[in-house]
């Protein structure tokens, strides 16, 4: 592998826990995810012990030992593989703490999860019940790439065990699965308009001797859509929000065949008043590795994702997906409305 100006790129691997034949195979595969301009770090861990650490470093051009000027020459100087082991663990544990939640939810196990931050971000994908994949990037510009190339990946580790395919931010897309999903009574022709939300459709929370703006409150229904999102949660602190879904929309109703719609609501609305701390600790523990705090956190479980996404003046939204093939389209549209939030009242897009 190479970078643009010809300088072979190095690939350093460590196995802290052993190396055996099987692991030795698995970095093998792996390094071919390695690029010093995308993903630089990896780390394979169990539970929380790693089994294989690799990073892609630049060797200096002979003379030019202290010449880094670019960002991606940068990343990969420092931190180290260290930093980066210490950092997927620690996220190991905070994600360990939302479990619970998801249980409550009957929506599976916690399968991808993104953390961006403004110079980067980090990815990090259940490979098999208690193994995971760590990946961190300063490419933010080939995010959704590398995430999709993450998602091939993890899905090929899987296969020598036999497990089945996992729909990682719905970037996975066989004949199998659309043959599945067109099965379902809602399902409509490709290209045919998703049915609006009607007003009726849409549940709406206001807390008491409180309103947001006119702006925000046209802006949060209208983001709603049963092709993707399906909830929305504007957030002035944790325990302030203005929530509007439509989970009893008719097309969503085999979605709760195990928790109704006011059991979701309610565990959404616990689980965006813990985020804030949880997103707090997770910023301690990425500055080890990367600038900025979190603009955006998706947790991607089997069924749908939640999504947290900050504002420019402190607040935040959370959203929510119930449909595994929609993660990505979710993810758009809640960052389109956390944009339109984020302009100042009256600015018109030009």
């Amino acid at each position: 592998m190479s970078d643009a100006t010809g300088v072979t790129a190095q690939t350093t691997v460590r196995f802290p826990d052993g190396e055996t034949p099987q692991m030795t195979e698995l970095s093998e595969q792996l390094a071919q995810l390695l690029a010093h301009d995308g993903l630089a770090h990896l780390v394979l861990y169990d539970g929380d012990t790693t089994r294989v650490a690799l990073a892609a470093t630049v060797p200096e051009p002979s003379g030019s030992s202290s010449r880094r000027t670019n960002d991606h020459a940068e990343f990969a100087r420092a931190p180290d593989s260290y930093d980066h082991e210490r950092t997927g663990r620690q996220i190991y544990y905070l994600l360990e703490e939302l479990q619970p939640d998801f249980t409550a939810l009957r929506t599976g196990a916690l399968i991808r999860t993104v953390l961006r931050v403004p110079s980067g971000a980090v990815l990090y994908y259940q490979v098999e019940p208690g193994c995971h994949l760590y990946a961190a990037t300063a490419s933010v510009h080939r995010l959704a790439e590398l995430d999709a190339s993450m998602a091939e990946c993890a899905n090929n580790l899987r296969l020598p065990g036999r497990y089945s395919p996992l729909n990682y931010g719905s970037w996975f897309d066989t004949e199998s699965w659309t043959l599945l999903s067109e099965a379902a009574p809602e399902a409509r022709v490709p290209g045919e308009a998703a049915p609006l939300p009607t007003a009726d459709a849409v549940h709406v929370y206001r807390p008491e001797n409180d309103a947001p703006s006119s702006r925000t409150e046209d802006l949060l229904p209208e983001a709603l859509d049963v092709q993707g999102l399906h909830y929305v949660a504007y957030h002035t602190s944790p325990v302030t929000a203005w929530a509007y879904d439509i989970f009893d929309h008719p097309v969503l109703h085999t979605f709760f065949r195990r928790r109704t719609p006011d059991q979701r609501r309610d565990r959404y609305a616990r689980m965006s008043r813990l985020l804030p701390g949880v997103v707090e600790r997770m910023n301690m523990s990425l500055s080890a590795i990367l600038r900025g705090e979190i603009i955006q956190l998706i947790l991607d479980v089997e069924q749908g994702a939640v999504y947290y996404h900050t504002l420019e003046d402190g607040s935040f939204l959370v959203g929510v997906t119930l449909d595994q093939t929609r993660v990505t389209a979710a993810d758009h549209r809640l960052a389109r409305l956390a944009k339109e939030l984020s302009k100042p009242s009256g600015t018109v897009e030009s």
